[in-house]
């Protein structure tokens, strides 16, 4: 028999080698392919992606057609100011993303400096274009991603609060010396007024339009124009001040007005006092008057917002006036006017601490000789509610009367009728010396106090 075939160390090594290379090869085949399959993928995504992009921009075009469509006169074409009463563009104005200047400067752009009044489908077009433009960020503005990034890093907001135009000039200012809307932003006195409502932003656009210029630009201004609207942005305020003012003196005015009626009304000693002899054109005109004086800042019950409390209300008051029919019929609070007796006055104590509240009525009764007081007590508090009239809310005083007294003699006040149009009455006005109240179920029903010293 043969022997067996042998190879030395040499020989060995070298087919091992040739061995792995053949395999070697096999798995750079496979990288080839796999290359060459991504390639093919990415490729097939890329055409994929850039026929859905065309077909947005097909849609978007669509839409601006239409748009266009809506708001182009009879000839196929829009006016500037057409332009921009345009609803997209209106909402960017009042989200403060575009300012008057950014807008002349597009218009400008795609109708050669402003030298067409008009525009037609395609300059429409190239429009929105350049409007996009300005809501686009660069790449190479910030290298991080957007995961990267997080939220938009708020603007840094400067507060002059009284430091004259010149510095806040100088802190809002970009690195021409120049302020835009862009620059406003960044005021926060006047993006808190913009906040509150106190400024609007079709105002600011106002003033800023009115304001010329600084030369080379068109929607800047320099010192001399930043001035010139922060003068006019507080100029509407001191207008405001003033007109705050002229409100305090209508509602001092109208104050003495009623009071100076209630005196005339009040001057026929032949007459029962309170207005309980007046006539239908007596009543009107006082309740015209009240009707203007609750509207007043000098309310205490409208400016609080209805936050009125006990204290507001304490102490000794007497009654001027009333339109009450019940104590008209009663010719006064308790029904005990005697037939050859009158009503004479009445007076209520409002008395609050922190664990009683107590009321007092104390009825004049005049009757020659014969004359006595009708004392009727109880408990009282405020109570919020809505007005059945107005729906907005409201304070009522509600008392709780216990006891009668007349003479020698008291009863229980439970079961008084005559009381009954005291018992509820809604706040209508209420300032340091002077309370309305209206009926709850009867608007013109209203009794008019005037404090006393105690």
């Amino acid at each position: 028999s043969k022997s067996p075939e042998r190879i030395d160390v040499d020989s060995f090594i070298e087919i091992y080698r040739d061995i792995d290379d053949i395999f070697e090869d096999d798995d750079e085949d496979k990288d080839i392919n796999n290359d060459f399959q991504a390639d093919k993928d990415n490729s097939e995504e890329k055409v994929t992606t850039k026929a859905t992009t065309d077909q947005e921009v097909d849609g978007d075009d669509e839409e601006l057609k239409e748009a266009f469509k809506s708001i182009c006169n009879e000839g196929g074409l829009v006016t500037k100011e057409e332009l921009k009463s345009w609803e997209e563009i209106v909402d960017l104005f009042d989200d403060n993303m575009l300012d008057e200047g950014e807008f002349n400067s597009i218009w400008d752009e795609i109708t050669n400096t402003g030298s067409k009044n008009e525009i037609d489908l395609k300059a429409f077009l190239a429009f929105n274009a350049e409007l996009d433009e300005l809501f686009v960020f660069d790449e190479d503005d910030d290298p991080k991603s957007d995961d990267e990034k997080g939220e938009e890093a708020p603007i840094q907001m400067f507060y002059g609060d009284d430091l004259p135009a010149g510095v806040v000039f100088a802190e809002l200012a970009d690195d021409d010396f120049l302020i835009g809307m862009k620059e406003l932003r960044k005021w926060g006195d006047l993006q808190d007024m913009l906040a509150e409502g106190e400024l609007l932003p079709i105002e600011l656009q106002n003033m800023f339009e009115l304001i010329p210029k600084a030369p080379g630009t068109n929607n800047k201004i320099n010192e001399e124009g930043f001035e010139s609207l922060f003068e006019a942005i507080e100029d509407l305020f001191e207008e405001e001040g003033e007109e705050e003012d002229l409100g305090d003196s209508v509602a001092v005015n109208l104050k003495s007005d009623l009071l100076d009626m209630i005196n005339l009304y009040e001057n026929d000693e032949e007459k029962m006092s309170c207005g309980l002899d007046s006539t239908e054109n007596e009543v009107q005109n006082i309740l015209n008057i009240i009707a203007q004086l609750e509207t007043q800042t000098s309310n205490i019950v409208l400016s609080s917002g209805g936050d009125v409390t006990p204290t507001d209300v304490a102490g000794d008051w007497e009654l001027l006036y009333t339109t009450s029919s019940t104590m008209k019929f009663n010719k006064g609070l308790s029904g005990l006017v005697p037939p050859n007796g009158k009503f004479g006055g009445l007076r209520q104590k409002l008395k609050a601490s922190k664990y009683l509240a107590d009321i007092e009525y104390i009825e004049q009764i005049d009757a020659g000789p014969a004359s006595f007081e009708v004392r009727v007590t109880g408990d009282w508090e405020l109570r919020n509610s809505v007005s059945l009239f107005t729906g907005s809310r409201s304070v009522a005083l509600s008392v709780e009367p216990d006891k009668v007294y007349y003479g020698l003699t008291s009863q229980r006040a439970d079961h008084w009728k005559s009381l009954g149009p005291l018992n509820l009455l809604d706040i209508a006005y209420l300032d340091d010396d002077l309370r309305i109240m209206r009926g709850t179920t009867s608007t013109d029903s209203v009794f008019v106090f005037k404090r006393t010293s105690s």
